[in-house]
């Protein structure tokens, strides 16, 4: 198992010991995302932000 599995800081004279895994391509796709889903966590954001004190002043 510690020929598969290395724990802990390798000497630099020692990673050149070990097998790089092979390089692997990605290809991401461009996402048309609507404009309105940046918008949502910000306005949720806001709506909580302003609803904060209201709910504290009623206690």
């Amino acid at each position: 198992m510690s020929k598969i599995h290395i724990t802990g800081v390798l000497h630099p004279d020692d990673r050149s010991k070990l097998t790089k895994p092979s390089e692997t391509l990605l290809t991401t796709v461009d996402s048309t995302s609507n404009w309105w889903t940046n918008w949502i966590p910000a306005i949720s954001a806001l709506a909580i932000a302003l609803m904060y004190p209201i709910n504290l002043a009623e206690d």
